[in-house]
C-alpha cells in the first residue's frame, strides 16, 4: 500500500498546484498490463530523460537525432574514439544508402556513387554532447527542400531513411524470429543498403555497445528506439549470413490493387497467393487505371535472401507489365 503524500502548505499556491497535479497523475495512470506496454513506457521515460534541458523540435527547426551509447566501450561518460568514429561513419553511410534505396527519383543501382542531392539531403551534422553514458545530438542538414523533387527535402527523405533504420532496429529485438523479421524489413532496400546496415549493427555487436535513439522531425514528431548489443548481433548475423540471389521471373495473375504512396502494386496469382511488387510511385495510378481486375503478365526482378535457417525472403521489382493475351478483354 502506497504511503499517503503529505499535505502541502495551502498558503503556497505553487506547491499546492504541484501536489494536485501529482495526485491526478497517480490516479489516472494505470500500471502496464503487458510487456509491450511496459517496454513502451520505459522507452518513453528514457527518451524524456535524454531530452531533459533540450527543446523539442519546432516546425521551423532541423530534424534531430539523439543517440546514447552505453556498454563495454563506454566507461563512465567517455567512449573509445575508435568506436565513436566507426559508429558515426557507419551511421551516416547507412542513412545515405537507405535513403538512396527509398528515393523514388533514383534508379536502383548496385554500383556507383550516391547522387549529390541525396547526400546533401541526408547529411548529419554533429551537435552538442548531453548527459548520459555517452550522448550526442546530430542535426539534419540545412539543405532546402526541393518541391519539384518529391522526397528529397531534408525533412522528408532523411525522415524516411531514419524511420526505416529504426524499424529494422525494432525488428532485431522483436522475438525469437528476430533474424527473419530483420531480413523481411531490410530486403526491399537491396544489397548495398543491407551491407551498410550490417556494418552499422556490427560496430555495436563487436564492441559490446548498445544504443538508444530519439528521433524528432516535423513528419514523425518524436520516436524512441533501442538496439542492445545482443539485438545488434541478431541484426548483423541476419544481414551478413543471408545468401542473396538475383533473378528475373515472369508472373501471371490478376492486378488487384496497389499504393501510390508506398510505391507498389499487388498481384493475385492463380494459386491464391498475393505478391507485392515495387514500382515507381508515379506509375502506380496509370497501371491501376488500365489493369485493375484484369489478367496481366508481369516481368519482375527478384532479389531472394535465404537465411541460415533455410527460409526464403523475396523482394519483387517491376520491369514490365502488360495484358495477358490468354484472357482477352471482353
Amino acid at each position: 500500500m502506497s504511503t499517503p503524500q503529505a499535505w502541502p502548505d495551502i498558503t503556497d499556491k505553487e506547491a499546492l498546484r504541484a501536489w494536485m497535479a501529482a495526485r491526478r497523475d497517480d490516479a489516472t495512470t494505470p500500471p502496464p498490463r503487458t510487456m509491450a506496454e511496459f517496454r513502451e513506457r520505459q522507452l518513453r521515460k528514457l527518451g524524456d530523460a535524454l531530452g531533459d534541458g533540450m527543446e523539442s523540435v519546432e516546425q521551423d527547426r532541423r530534424p534531430i537525432l539523439r543517440f546514447s551509447l552505453d556498454g563495454e566501450a563506454v566507461p563512465g561518460h567517455q567512449v573509445e574514439v575508435g568506436v565513436l568514429g566507426n559508429w558515426l561513419q557507419a551511421l551516416q553511410s547507412a542513412v545515405n544508402f537507405v535513403a538512396y534505396a527509398l528515393d523514388e527519383m533514383s534508379p536502383r543501382r548496385e554500383a556507383g556513387p550516391i547522387p549529390n542531392r541525396i547526400q546533401g539531403a541526408t547529411r548529419l551534422l554533429s551537435g552538442p554532447v548531453f548527459a548520459s553514458s555517452y550522448g550526442m545530438v546530430l542535426e539534419g542538414s540545412a539543405a532546402p527542400a526541393q518541391e519539384e523533387l518529391p522526397g528529397t527535402g531534408s525533412d522528408q527523405l532523411l525522415d524516411r531513411a531514419i524511420n526505416r533504420i529504426l524499424d529494422i532496429a525494432d525488428q532485431a529485438g522483436s522475438s525469437a524470429e528476430a533474424e527473419e523479421a530483420v531480413l523481411d524489413a531490410a530486403l526491399p532496400l537491396g544489397r548495398r543498403a543491407m551491407s551498410h546496415l550490417a556494418e552499422l549493427s556490427g560496430v555495436l555487436a563487436s564492441s559490446g555497445t548498445s544504443v538508444t535513439f530519439t528521433w524528432e522531425s516535423k513528419a514523425t514528431g518524436r520516436r524512441f528506439s533501442r538496439l542492445t548489443n545482443a539485438n545488434a548481433e541478431h541484426c548483423r548475423k541476419a544481414l551478413k549470413s543471408a545468401h542473396l540471389e538475383d533473378s528475373r521471373d515472369r508472373l501471371r495473375g490478376t492486378l488487384v490493387g496497389g499504393s501510390k504512396l508506398r510505391g507498389f502494386i499487388e498481384l493475385e496469382l492463380s494459386d491464391g497467393r498475393f505478391v507485392v511488387i515495387r514500382t515507381e510511385k508515379n506509375d502506380v495510378t496509370e497501371l491501376l487505371a488500365a489493369h485493375t481486375g484484369r489478367r496481366v503478365i508481369v516481368h519482375v526482378h527478384v532479389l531472394t535472401a535465404r537465411s541460415p535457417g533455410g527460409r526464403e525472403h523475396r523482394s519483387y521489382l517491376l520491369l514490365e507489365l502488360g495484358g495477358d493475351p490468354s484472357f482477352p478483354i471482353s
